[in-house]
Protein backbone atom coordinates (compact mmCIF):
# COMPACT_ATOMS: atom_id res chain seq x y z
CA UNK A 1 0.00 0.00 0.00
CA UNK A 2 1.18 3.54 0.01
CA UNK A 3 1.69 4.32 2.78
CA UNK A 4 0.98 7.97 4.61
CA UNK A 5 0.20 9.75 7.82
CA UNK A 6 -2.38 6.63 8.73
CA UNK A 7 -3.61 7.45 11.90
CA UNK A 8 -5.50 4.97 14.64
CA UNK A 9 -7.80 5.61 17.99
CA UNK A 10 -7.24 3.23 20.25
CA UNK A 11 -10.09 2.46 22.96
CA UNK A 12 -9.76 0.42 26.07
CA UNK A 13 -12.61 -1.12 27.90
CA UNK A 14 -11.29 -1.15 31.35
CA UNK A 15 -10.64 1.23 33.66
CA UNK A 16 -8.54 -0.13 36.01
CA UNK A 17 -5.08 1.35 36.30
CA UNK A 18 -2.62 -1.23 35.54
CA UNK A 19 -5.42 -2.81 32.69
CA UNK A 20 -4.02 -5.10 30.29
CA UNK A 21 -6.54 -3.51 27.73
CA UNK A 22 -4.83 -0.30 28.78
CA UNK A 23 -1.93 -2.07 28.37
CA UNK A 24 -2.44 -3.44 25.00
CA UNK A 25 -3.40 0.21 24.01
CA UNK A 26 -0.18 1.81 25.70
CA UNK A 27 1.70 -1.01 23.18
CA UNK A 28 0.34 0.08 20.15
CA UNK A 29 1.57 3.33 20.11
CA UNK A 30 4.85 1.85 20.86
CA UNK A 31 4.78 -0.44 18.09
CA UNK A 32 3.00 1.34 15.20
CA UNK A 33 5.18 1.44 12.46
CA UNK A 34 6.59 4.96 11.84
CA UNK A 35 4.22 5.98 9.24
CA UNK A 36 1.29 5.02 11.37
CA UNK A 37 0.34 7.53 14.39
CA UNK A 38 -1.73 6.13 17.58
CA UNK A 39 -3.64 8.04 19.78
CA UNK A 40 -5.58 6.84 22.74
CA UNK A 41 -8.86 8.62 24.46
CA UNK A 42 -9.42 7.49 27.83
CA UNK A 43 -13.44 6.44 28.03
CA UNK A 44 -13.13 7.14 32.21
CA UNK A 45 -14.64 10.67 30.47
CA UNK A 46 -17.58 9.05 29.28
CA UNK A 47 -20.52 8.85 31.27
CA UNK A 48 -22.98 6.37 31.50
CA UNK A 49 -25.56 6.64 28.49
CA UNK A 50 -29.01 8.57 29.81
CA UNK A 51 -31.73 9.70 27.19
CA UNK A 52 -31.79 12.50 29.72
CA UNK A 53 -28.41 13.62 29.16
CA UNK A 54 -28.87 13.35 25.64
CA UNK A 55 -32.21 15.56 25.41
CA UNK A 56 -29.99 18.31 26.76
CA UNK A 57 -27.57 17.49 23.84
CA UNK A 58 -24.11 15.28 23.66
CA UNK A 59 -21.58 16.09 26.88
CA UNK A 60 -18.91 17.49 25.92
CA UNK A 61 -16.24 14.60 25.97
CA UNK A 62 -18.62 12.73 23.78
CA UNK A 63 -18.59 15.19 21.21
CA UNK A 64 -15.45 15.01 21.57
CA UNK A 65 -14.98 11.01 20.94
CA UNK A 66 -17.37 10.98 18.16
CA UNK A 67 -15.01 13.96 16.60
CA UNK A 68 -11.99 11.92 17.38
CA UNK A 69 -13.85 8.67 15.76
CA UNK A 70 -14.77 10.07 12.53
CA UNK A 71 -11.66 12.13 12.23
CA UNK A 72 -9.02 8.89 12.67
CA UNK A 73 -8.64 6.94 9.39
CA UNK A 74 -9.25 3.52 11.77
CA UNK A 75 -10.35 2.60 15.24
CA UNK A 76 -8.52 -0.02 17.53
CA UNK A 77 -10.73 -1.35 20.45
CA UNK A 78 -9.29 -3.25 23.24
CA UNK A 79 -11.78 -5.34 25.13
CA UNK A 80 -11.78 -7.81 27.86
CA UNK A 81 -14.29 -10.05 27.59
CA UNK A 82 -17.24 -10.10 30.75
CA UNK A 83 -19.75 -12.92 30.99
CA UNK A 84 -19.09 -13.43 27.20
CA UNK A 85 -19.81 -10.31 26.39
CA UNK A 86 -18.25 -6.91 26.51
CA UNK A 87 -17.95 -4.15 29.53
CA UNK A 88 -20.41 -1.79 30.77
CA UNK A 89 -17.60 0.67 29.98
CA UNK A 90 -17.61 0.04 26.56
CA UNK A 91 -21.41 -1.06 25.63
CA UNK A 92 -21.88 2.76 26.91
CA UNK A 93 -19.40 4.54 25.47
CA UNK A 94 -21.15 2.30 22.28
CA UNK A 95 -24.33 3.64 23.04
CA UNK A 96 -23.34 7.27 22.63
CA UNK A 97 -21.30 6.84 19.75
CA UNK A 98 -23.81 4.77 17.70
CA UNK A 99 -26.57 7.13 17.77
CA UNK A 100 -27.20 9.52 15.12
CA UNK A 101 -29.92 11.45 17.20
CA UNK A 102 -27.51 15.00 16.98
CA UNK A 103 -25.51 13.97 13.92
CA UNK A 104 -24.60 10.66 11.40
CA UNK A 105 -22.76 8.37 13.84
CA UNK A 106 -19.31 8.93 13.24
CA UNK A 107 -18.76 4.71 13.01
CA UNK A 108 -20.41 4.18 9.82
CA UNK A 109 -18.53 2.61 7.14
CA UNK A 110 -15.11 3.45 10.24
CA UNK A 111 -12.57 0.68 9.89
CA UNK A 112 -12.03 -1.29 13.29
CA UNK A 113 -9.78 -3.50 14.81
CA UNK A 114 -10.95 -5.66 17.91
CA UNK A 115 -8.10 -7.08 20.38
CA UNK A 116 -8.38 -8.67 23.48
CA UNK A 117 -6.54 -10.72 26.22
CA UNK A 118 -8.07 -13.14 28.94
CA UNK A 119 -6.17 -15.15 31.73
CA UNK A 120 -7.90 -18.49 29.61
CA UNK A 121 -7.04 -20.05 26.52
CA UNK A 122 -9.99 -17.70 24.83
CA UNK A 123 -8.12 -14.77 24.44
CA UNK A 124 -11.94 -13.23 24.53
CA UNK A 125 -13.16 -14.98 21.45
CA UNK A 126 -17.10 -14.87 22.58
CA UNK A 127 -16.70 -11.33 23.70
CA UNK A 128 -14.97 -10.37 20.63
CA UNK A 129 -18.07 -11.58 18.54
CA UNK A 130 -20.80 -9.73 20.75
CA UNK A 131 -18.69 -6.39 19.68
CA UNK A 132 -18.87 -7.69 16.49
CA UNK A 133 -22.44 -7.85 16.41
CA UNK A 134 -22.68 -4.52 17.93
CA UNK A 135 -20.42 -3.23 15.37
CA UNK A 136 -23.17 -4.68 12.41
CA UNK A 137 -25.40 -1.50 13.28
CA UNK A 138 -23.74 1.17 11.80
CA UNK A 139 -22.07 -0.28 10.18
CA UNK A 140 -18.51 -0.71 10.91
CA UNK A 141 -16.28 -2.32 8.87
CA UNK A 142 -14.15 -4.82 11.59
CA UNK A 143 -11.58 -6.33 9.64
CA UNK A 144 -12.23 -9.67 9.50
CA UNK A 145 -9.23 -11.04 9.68
CA UNK A 146 -6.17 -11.93 11.39
CA UNK A 147 -8.26 -11.62 14.55
CA UNK A 148 -5.60 -10.72 17.69
CA UNK A 149 -6.57 -12.69 20.44
CA UNK A 150 -4.30 -13.03 23.56
CA UNK A 151 -4.78 -15.85 25.70
CA UNK A 152 -2.90 -16.86 29.15
CA UNK A 153 -2.75 -12.56 29.71
CA UNK A 154 -0.65 -13.36 33.41
CA UNK A 155 2.02 -14.97 31.15
CA UNK A 156 2.24 -11.54 28.91
CA UNK A 157 1.54 -8.60 30.73
CA UNK A 158 3.11 -6.67 33.98
CA UNK A 159 0.82 -7.46 36.59
CA UNK A 160 1.42 -4.22 38.64
CA UNK A 161 1.90 -1.96 35.68
CA UNK A 162 -0.35 -3.72 32.56
CA UNK A 163 2.25 -3.06 30.23
CA UNK A 164 2.28 -5.77 27.49
CA UNK A 165 5.71 -7.50 27.62
CA UNK A 166 5.87 -10.68 25.52
CA UNK A 167 8.23 -9.61 22.81
CA UNK A 168 5.99 -12.16 20.10
CA UNK A 169 2.76 -10.83 20.76
CA UNK A 170 4.13 -7.27 20.66
CA UNK A 171 5.53 -8.30 16.96
CA UNK A 172 1.65 -9.74 16.64
CA UNK A 173 0.43 -6.23 17.27
CA UNK A 174 2.08 -4.31 14.83
CA UNK A 175 1.29 -6.52 12.31
CA UNK A 176 -1.99 -6.63 13.06
CA UNK A 177 -1.99 -2.73 13.24
CA UNK A 178 -0.44 -3.41 9.61
CA UNK A 179 -3.03 -5.46 8.32
CA UNK A 180 -5.62 -2.75 9.82
CA UNK A 181 -4.29 -0.38 7.51
CA UNK A 182 -4.29 -2.44 4.04
CA UNK A 183 -7.70 -3.17 5.57
CA UNK A 184 -8.57 0.62 6.03
CA UNK A 185 -6.56 1.16 2.02
CA UNK A 186 -8.90 -1.52 0.26
CA UNK A 187 -12.02 0.24 1.81
CA UNK A 188 -11.34 3.84 0.78
CA UNK A 189 -12.32 3.23 -2.91
CA UNK A 190 -15.86 1.54 -2.21
CA UNK A 191 -16.48 4.44 1.28
CA UNK A 192 -15.23 7.30 -1.49
CA UNK A 193 -18.04 5.89 -4.39
CA UNK A 194 -20.63 5.81 -1.26
CA UNK A 195 -20.11 9.26 0.06
CA UNK A 196 -20.16 10.12 -3.81
CA UNK A 197 -23.05 8.69 -4.68
CA UNK A 198 -23.88 5.69 -7.15
CA UNK A 199 -21.51 5.97 -10.55
CA UNK A 200 -24.00 6.88 -13.45
CA UNK A 201 -24.15 4.78 -16.89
Amino acid sequence: MNHRDFRILGLAGSLRRASFHRGVVRAAHEVAPKWMSFEGFDLARIPYFNQDIEDQGNPEPVKELREKIRAFDAVLIATPEYDYAVPGVLASALDWCLRSRHDPTPFRHKPVGIVGASPGGGGTARGQMVLRQILLHPPAYVIPEPQMLIPFSAQKFDAETGDLMDEDTRERLRRFLSALAQWTHRLEEPMKTDRDGPMSG
